[in-house]
């Protein structure tokens, strides 16, 4: 039959898959060091991403959600470290869902130096939902669909997360 495979292909052969891993590479860093906070471990993440994104390279059926597929595996790979070294538990499902007012946030939130005091500040979830919003550029409903939750979840913890920044920023504790 015409026009019909078995199987589908993926998105890049092995040279192109590693080209774009390559390019990518300094991005999976600054992912790492945002949940890890430590140049040593973000190295070690970037080297298991690359890993897991090689070994699974041929489920990778589409090339326009290809950065989107290597941010979740970032992500996850992140917090499987976190969990094995400390413990931490991140249940974005727990997170509140109320729908936050909207908050006009004109100027870039996070700037290199500036997102290393955010870290100390947000949570795990807020640190995520904020690096991908301001950092990122991605849309509210890219980053929802990123994490698998409500858009009501990105707004409200994105909404938390301005807040205790704005309240750091105008010398009222750490949050």
């Amino acid at each position: 039959m015409i026009g019909r495979r078995n199987k589908r292909q993926p998105a890049f052969d092995d040279d192109a898959f590693l080209t774009f891993l390559t390019r990518h590479d300094t991005y999976l860093y600054k992912m790492s060091y945002l949940y890890l906070k430590n140049d040593q471990d973000a190295l070690e993440n970037v080297q298991e991403v690359a890993y897991r994104a090689w070994k699974h390279r041929q489920t990778l059926l589409d090339a326009t959600i290809a950065k989107t597929w290597l941010t979740r595996i970032a992500i996850n790979c992140a917090l499987d470290m976190l969990k094995k070294t400390q413990g931490i538990r991140v249940d974005y499902a727990t997170v509140a869902t109320e729908v936050a007012e909207p908050v006009i946030f004109e100027d870039r939130l996070v700037d290199d130096l500036y997102l290393q005091d955010l870290l100390e500040v947000l949570t795990v979830a807020e640190r995520t939902i904020v690096f991908l919003r301001y950092y990122e550029d991605y849309t509210l409903q890219n980053v929802a669909d990123l994490l698998q939750i409500p858009v009501s979840t990105v707004k409200s913890t994105l909404y938390r997360a301005i807040q205790k920044v704005q309240t750091r920023q105008t010398g009222g504790g750490a949050g």
